[in-house]
């Protein structure tokens, strides 16, 4: 049953990742219960298992309840197994609540991680620089950064030029874009194919695992809980590919980016969820930018500048 509503959830168009993660979950449980018929699959004993899910991760036994009801609700609406009167089995599991808080580094983090990566030497320091760079320049989802092609990365001259090419496929909104890169991690992923990456066909992956592999979604996530214990030792205790994707949003607003450009980039469908992600600027830094008025005066000609600025000292004497 798991099997056809992995194939039923493919065939509805859901991205490789979201695929991985409800095959992750929906297997882990039925081999965790010893492998189960349907008629096992009963509110209580899911309320138990995503109780203890919850003490080891409360994101994960939300993910956890939400698949299994969803498999519940499949298994209905296909008249393969339901209550007496057709509904779910599962509709009366709640997820438990989790509010996620987006919250991306600090300027002092910022600044640790980068003064971090400088002092980087062991054997993969280059890649493992460009792929924390990647993160931090373009705000890309993990799984878009496993996926990224030698073909997807544009190197131009000057390396303001720069850009990435996310393919549909690989993202979780099923959109292609293109984002900016910036120059440092132009820099940076110029001399890791230069240095460290063996040379390859455009369609090979940008990123290798150290044997030379491609990496999987899981082996993704391991290399990247790696990176973390990198910066952990170095005093930045809670470094996550995730959190890269808050502090550019943060930034890029903060640097003048519309919320409708930060949704273009990073690849989001609805422009709340961007609200969520970016952070008003305090009102001390709102003092030190040009209101609306001051913005249009200089962008006059100097003369009526100057001219408007006598006839107020003129008023002022008089």
């Amino acid at each position: 049953m798991i099997d056809a509503f992995m194939f039923a959830k493919e065939a509805q168009g859901r991205s490789p990742k979201t695929l991985e993660e409800y095959r992750y979950y929906l297997r882990a449980f039925d081999t965790l219960q010893g492998g189960l018929r349907l008629e096992d699959l009963t509110p209580d004993r899911i309320n138990r298992y995503v109780a203890n899910y919850r003490r080891r991760s409360q994101a994960g036994g939300r993910l956890a309840a939400a698949y299994l009801k969803s498999l519940a609700s499949w298994l209905s609406d296909s008249g393969y197994w339901s209550t007496p009167l057709g509904g779910s089995v599962l509709a009366s599991v709640k997820a438990p609540r989790f509010r996620k808080e987006r919250e991306g580094y600090t300027r002092e983090e910022a600044d640790l991680i980068l003064r971090t990566l400088d002092t980087w030497t062991h054997r993969t320091a280059l890649r493992d620089k460009a792929v924390v760079i990647t993160f931090m320049a373009t705000g890309c989802r993990l799984n878009e950064i496993r996926e990224l092609r030698l073909r997807d990365v544009h190197i131009e001259r000057p390396l303001e030029r720069s850009w990435i090419f996310i393919r549909g496929e690989t993202s979780k909104g099923r959109q292609s874009r293109k984002i900016r890169l910036d120059p440092k991690a132009a820099g940076a992923i110029e001399m890791y194919r230069l240095d460290e990456r063996p040379q390859a066909d455009g369609d090979a992956p940008l990123f290798l695992g150290e044997e030379g592999q491609h990496f999987t979604l899981n082996s993704f996530q391991t290399y990247t809980g790696r990176l973390r214990d990198r910066f952990k030792a170095a005093g930045m205790s809670n470094w996550t590919a995730h959190r890269n994707r808050h502090w550019w949003a943060t930034e890029s607003h903060a640097a003048g980016m519309t919320i409708f450009d930060i949704q273009a980039e990073g690849g989001w469908k609805d422009v709340n969820m961007v609200r969520r992600y970016t952070k008003n600027r305090p009102f001390e830094e709102l003092q030190q930018m040009p209101t609306a008025l001051s913005s249009v005066i200089r962008a006059l000609p100097s003369n009526r500048v100057r001219n408007m600025r006598g006839q107020m000292t003129k008023r002022r004497v008089s």
